[in-house]
């Protein structure tokens, strides 16, 4: 009996000593819980803005070997004529030649690149499109290939604008992110026009190789107000002569 009595005492005083958290205890437990919180949604708006960065320059990859693809696969393709009606062919040297086979005077996809290259700009000179790609219905959605034109490359022109001229695939913060194709002409020498100066060099054999009318294509696309660029160079089109 005198043995429960002392260890009823002993729990007895065990609770009196015990204590709770104090207030400043409390409040500090709360900031600190806070705190990893604020760390925690930080860490999940730079997670969704990368995933947003990473998405558009996978698009604008995508895009600048599209572009060139259509140029390369085109490139004996004359500009704003009808292959149906027109009696314009190619010869095995890459040139503009009539049905008689003399060469006349035509205008080859690079050749139009060269002459006024292709930019995304309205007729106020505005790089972004006003709607910026966003839709209010299914039937403001304008098809690409609904404006059909005569020839491949006008094609292909006009399905860049619609791609890329309305932000319908890559979005446009500013008038930084801008869209252009540039093609370079270089010649055997200065004659012609806008060509830039080429030397010819000798072979293994010492025979001089001539690249006649070489066109070199420069696409540059930008991103994320000017902050992402994406260049792309390539060999346009090519005569080799020797």
């Amino acid at each position: 009996m005198g043995f429960t009595i002392i260890i009823n005492y002993l729990k007895i005083l065990k609770k009196s000593s015990e204590k709770g958290l104090t207030l400043l205890e409390a409040l500090l437990s709360t900031a600190i819980v806070g705190i990893g919180f604020v760390a925690v949604f930080q860490l999940v708006n730079f997670s969704i803005n990368s995933i947003d960065i990473s998405s558009e320059r996978t698009k604008v990859n995508y895009l600048t070997g599209m572009i060139a693809e259509d140029i390369i696969g085109h490139r004996d393709s004359l500009h704003g004529v009808n292959p149906n009606s027109s009696d314009y062919g190619i010869d095995s040297l890459g040139n503009v030649v009539g049905i008689d086979g003399d060469t006349v005077e035509g205008v080859k996809f690079s050749q139009y690149l060269v002459d006024g290259g292709w930019n995304i700009k309205d007729t106020n000179s505005n790089v972004c499109s006003p709607n910026k790609g966003k839709f209010l219905s299914k039937s403001e959605i304008k098809n690409i290939y609904d404006n059909q034109k005569n020839n491949a490359p006008q094609n292909k022109i006009s399905k860049w604008e619609e791609l890329i001229g309305d932000d319908r695939v890559v979005k446009c913060k500013n008038e930084k992110d801008v869209k252009s194709v540039e093609i370079f002409k270089i010649c055997p020498n200065s004659t012609g026009n806008n060509c830039l100066t080429h030397t010819a060099a000798a072979d293994t054999d010492g025979a001089y190789v001539v690249k006649e009318d070489v066109y070199i294509g420069r696409i540059q696309i930008n991103t994320n107000g000017g902050r992402k660029s994406r260049f792309l160079y390539f060999q346009a089109d090519y005569i080799f002569k020797k």
